[in-house]
């Protein structure tokens, strides 16, 4: 602990001044659920950088927060949000663009000249340019002037892109003031791409030094989707003002557009809300070593500890992730300590009211004087913890561990959920549980020793893919069609949409695909699921796969694919990719054996759980991952003539009815006279 400079004669003033201000009733310790030490060797100005595990057991903004000395007695305290630091600029500063006065574009043999009239004297943070080209990249070189005559460059040049979703077209101006900003693009290699303006960003009123804190974090989870990547990132504390999140990849060149995301429910239904969004790259410009920006920026203070990555791949393969770092805006708490002693500082108290302090009116100067930096003890949980019970909220309840008792013997089908531990678990359905449940899944149930186990539905906007290999299948009477079967692993599967791929560098077809299946009456047809163009050129960047969705869900293990060549040669198609939702089944075990997972009940009706009113706890806790285990169908099932075939009980039906007419028609029909 390092003692600054003595306080000021103002510093002096102020002590007196808030000595002397009564402070409100006396604060009962035990009402905080935790404390942390606070060792003070000599009376003065005290600064603490409040740690992330005084967010995480805090009320959202701090309101929670008291402080004690040795005595008991309330501490007036200030707490200090950096407003220097990046990101805390207001947000009409973060949502002020301006037009320039006028854009002009400058073609040439080698490279491309872009002149923005800025047409104003403020600071600048940014200039954006604007173009609708799909696919480029280029090196920019940066140039200011105040009269067009004479330029000054920023720096060396820097990449812009926009390639697969991500780009990067923001060129900053670090704080000048530029009469004329100048952007010369290298057009040697690569072909001459048409901007069409620009905007211009100012710089905040405050000056941004690097001043961000360190937060714990790591990757406890990676789940790898059809063209996505999800990273389940677990931060040191809850309510942490974060400021930006890096990944750490080491692959050599890439992009990828990245989303950050916190788990949430609106009214009954378990969704993602985005919390920040950029691009990561590492690319190298002709001539020049590799460049990386691989920093997503944040301003937001998480509910939950737990932050969900996605980074899109498209059709690249996913990065080799190292791991990930998290910076958070700086919140200093400063008080004046009268004397020297041992302080407390006490945290998480939902019933406790924000402070009001004279020291609000001293802000500025406590701000700008030297103290003494402090860094609190561990934080501890508070022996005798008792809430004020007057006015206590009543308390959350628990998950429910066991709904209802349930006879399965209506259900065809019953899987065993194994579990590696105790706690919130999130199971997600297999292709062939999702084939065999009902399309709304009204028949899914979760049970242990006879009864259901309560869970929540989670339908998350992502998908798992399957890489089928296609066969081919020529017709002879239809020469000019070529034609493929792909084999899926189940039928019924609800698949979303065919992925398919060619390095046939040019052609234009037109693709349909379909299934074949019995008909009412016993006959062969064809049930067309999609149709969709695919035209392809040598150009860089083309890409070599082509989505096409379906119409509807097939309901056999077969697809089929034809493409019309007329008069051209076939094309040489590769690997097809499908893609179908996942539906996760959330819930909390005590135990980890003897669940299992029911299905196959077409009479079902969606259960209702209390577990409803506790949505919001259970689906932002963290979780464990449930796997469903091989199964078989369930022996306890009823083998009724409801659980046949349709078709099976029609052609008996009408057996039946042959049957008893023709008994009928016998015994109406005259006896021969007898011999």
């Amino acid at each position: 602990m390092k003692r600054l400079p003595l306080p000021s004669l103002s510093l002096v003033t102020l002590l007196l001044a808030a000595g002397a201000a009564p402070l409100a009733a006396a604060v009962t310790p035990t009402e905080w659920t935790h404390r942390q030490p606070v060792p003070v060797a000599a009376p003065g100005l005290v600064k603490i950088a409040v740690p992330a595990a005084t967010f995480d057991t805090a009320q959202p903004g701090l309101t929670d927060l008291r402080l004690i000395d040795a005595q008991g007695q309330e501490t007036a305290y200030l707490l200090d949000h950096d407003l220097s630091s990046p990101g805390h600029s207001t947000a009409f500063e973060q949502a002020r663009v301006i037009r320039p006065r006028s854009f002009h574009t400058e073609p040439g043999t080698d490279a491309t000249q872009l002149l923005v009239e800025t047409g104003t004297q403020d600071l600048l943070e940014s200039v954006t340019l604007e173009t609708s080209v799909p696919f480029f990249l280029k090196a920019a070189h940066i140039e200011i002037s105040a009269d067009g005559q004479a330029w000054e460059s920023i720096g060396s040049a820097v990449p812009v892109f926009r390639q697969f979703g991500a780009e990067q077209l923001r060129l900053a101006l670090p704080r000048r003031a530029a009469a004329f900003v100048r952007v010369t693009l290298d057009d040697f290699r690569s072909r001459r791409v048409a901007f069409t303006g620009a905007s211009l960003r100012p710089a905040p009123a405050r000056a941004a030094p690097p001043v961000l804190v360190p937060v714990g974090a790591a990757i406890t989870r990676r789940d790898e989707f059809a063209g996505e990547t999800v990273l389940t990132v677990t931060l040191d504390g809850r309510q942490v003002p974060l400021a930006e999140l890096g990944l750490e990849a080491k692959d050599p060149l890439f992009m990828r557009r990245v989303t950050i995301a916190i788990r949430e429910v609106r009214g009954d239904v378990p969704s993602e809300r985005p919390v920040g969004t950029g691009t990561i790259y590492r690319v190298a410009l002709d001539g020049a070593p590799a460049q990386a920006q691989l920093n997503v920026p944040l301003d937001f203070p998480p509910p939950t500890r737990e932050l969900l990555v996605h980074i899109h791949n498209g059709d690249s393969p996913p990065l080799a992730l190292d791991g990930v770092s998290a910076r958070q805006h700086p919140v200093n708490l400063l008080f004046l300590a009268p004397a020297a002693g041992n302080y407390t500082l006490l945290s998480g108290n939902a019933q406790a009211a924000a402070p009001r302090y004279d020291l609000a009116a001293f802000a500025g100067e406590m701000r700008t004087a030297a103290a003494t930096a402090v860094v609190p003890g561990a934080l501890e949980a508070t022996p005798n913890y008792h809430p004020r019970d007057s006015l206590a909220e009543p308390p959350l309840p628990d998950v429910p561990l066991a709904g209802a008792p349930l006879d399965a013997k209506e259900w065809l089908y019953r899987k065993p959920v194994q579990m590696a531990r105790a706690g919130v678990q999130e199971l997600e359905l297999d292709p062939e549980a999702l084939a065999r449940a009902r399309p709304d899944f009204a028949d899914l149930r979760l049970l242990r020793a006879g009864n259901q186990i309560p869970y929540v539905l989670e339908q998350p906007v992502l998908a798992r893919s399957l890489t089928l290999t296609p066969v081919a299948t020529p017709d002879p009477k239809r020469p000019a069609l070529s034609r493929w079967r792909i084999t899926l692993p189940q039928a019924n599967l609800p698949l979303r949409r065919l992925i398919l791929s060619s390095k046939t560098p040019l052609f234009s077809r037109q693709f349909r695909v379909f299934e074949i299946s019995a008909g009412p009456n016993g006959n062969r047809q064809e049930k067309p699921l999609a149709a969709d163009e695919w035209s392809r050129t040598p150009e860089p960047g083309v890409p070599e796969t082509r989505a096409i969705e379906l119409w509807d869900q097939p309901h056999t293990d077969t697809l089929w694919l034809e493409a019309d060549n007329g008069d051209n040669p076939a094309i040489a198609l590769g690997t097809v990719q499908t893609t179908y939702p996942v539906v996760r089944l959330v819930f909390k075990a005590a135990e980890t054996d003897g669940y299992a997972l029911a299905y196959g009940n077409a009479t079902a009706v969606a259960p209702r759980y209390d577990l409803s009113l506790v949505a919001v706890k259970l689906l932002t806790a963290s979780r464990n991952v449930a796997q469903i285990a091989a199964g078989e169908e369930n022996p306890a099932a009823r083998k009724s003539l409801f659980s046949l075939d349709r078709r099976f009980l029609l052609w008996g039906s009408l057996s039946l009815v042959v049957i008893v007419l023709l008994v009928v028609v016998a015994r109406l029909l005259p006896k021969p006279p007898a011999a």
